[in-house]
């Protein structure tokens, strides 16, 4: 694993030491009145549906040009997609030059199957490190399923150094099971447990189609905060004002249903990180949306290192 003390031209990698110490500097200097530059990120949630032929009018080759669009009009520096499969990522890329992505197929962790993958801004990012696993008892193995998920499901990460804010992050990307709820609520203890050992700490964005709105047990066990290592509903932090529509999931043809939100958008040990905006996606054409999810996006503030 890369280690944050590279960055700062430490020798040794003592990186839960270099964390508090700096959280610790940071309260002294919050006290003491100084507020750190900050610059902007965007980051979105989007379930692109699938490429399914039987989808008729709502299908991939009448739909792609709109997320395209949603991609080119709201410019996020980073994106999570669900349901993509590897054809859709490379109409994608081929329009959306200054991303890039990463992820691997579901069903073998190579080109196979569904992707969770990230988009990120090259101009803007450094790839440092990223990796995928499973949802399931052998997180490790390529396709496999457990708690009697309908599904295979993964979950991507990365490890990116902003080059405009000087932090470096991770960001988990997923998609929960849409049958078991036992699944979903297994796939939450994973999760968390496998962001504590791959991330040592440091800042951290989750987003995803959860397949559970905030009454289910799998969100509320993600954001559980009497345990270590909650996860922060970016939403649940801003007034009510924002927080319409009250759906994400829409279905083909439109048909949503109010407090059915399952996509969203986390973070956790981000002391320099505010959540600045929160925004829900409406945008259509002539009533077809881009997907039978709608995209969500939160922008971060986040204090500059250097």
């Amino acid at each position: 694993m890369y280690c944050l003390n590279h960055l700062i031209g430490s020798t040794t990698c003592e990186p839960n030491r270099i964390v508090k110490a700096f959280l610790i500097l940071t309260l002294v200097l919050s006290m003491a009145g100084w507020t750190p530059a900050q610059v902007p990120l965007k980051v979105m949630t989007f379930n692109i549906r699938y490429n399914n032929p039987a989808d008729s009018i709502y299908n991939w080759a009448h739909r792609k040009d709109m997320v395209i669009g949603v991609f080119q009009k709201y410019s996020p520096d980073i994106a999570g997609l669900q349901e993509a499969l590897f054809s859709q990522l490379t109409d994608l890329k081929d329009s959306l030059k200054n991303y890039s992505w990463f992820g691997a197929g579901r069903d073998d962790g190579q080109q196979a199957g569904e992707f969770a993958p990230i988009f990120y801004k090259t101009s803007r990012f450094i790839k440092v490190d990223g990796a995928w696993f499973w949802l399931s008892k052998s997180p490790e193995i390529p396709g496999s399923r457990s708690w009697h998920a309908a599904c295979t499901r993964i979950v991507t990460w990365m490890m990116l150094r902003d080059r405009q804010s000087g932090q470096l992050f991770f960001i988990f990307n997923t998609h929960f099971d849409h049958a078991s709820e036992e699944a979903r609520l297994e796939s939450s203890r994973l999760l968390r447990k496998e962001i504590d050992e791959i991330t040592s700490g440091r800042s951290v964005i989750v987003c995803g189609d959860f397949n559970s709105t905030a009454s289910d047990q799998a969100y509320k066990l993600l954001t559980d905060k009497s345990a270590p290592g909650f996860l922060i509903d970016t939403r649940a932090s801003l007034p009510d004002s924002v927080k319409e529509p009250t759906y994400s999931f829409i279905g083909f043809p439109f048909h949503p249903e109010e407090q059915n939100l399952i996509d969203f958008i986390f973070t956790r040990n981000a002391p320099l990180w505010k959540v600045g905006t929160y925004h829900i996606i409406t945008d259509n054409r002539d009533g077809l949306y881009p997907s039978d999810h709608l995209p969500v996006m939160t922008e971060f503030m986040v204090g500059r290192l250097k």
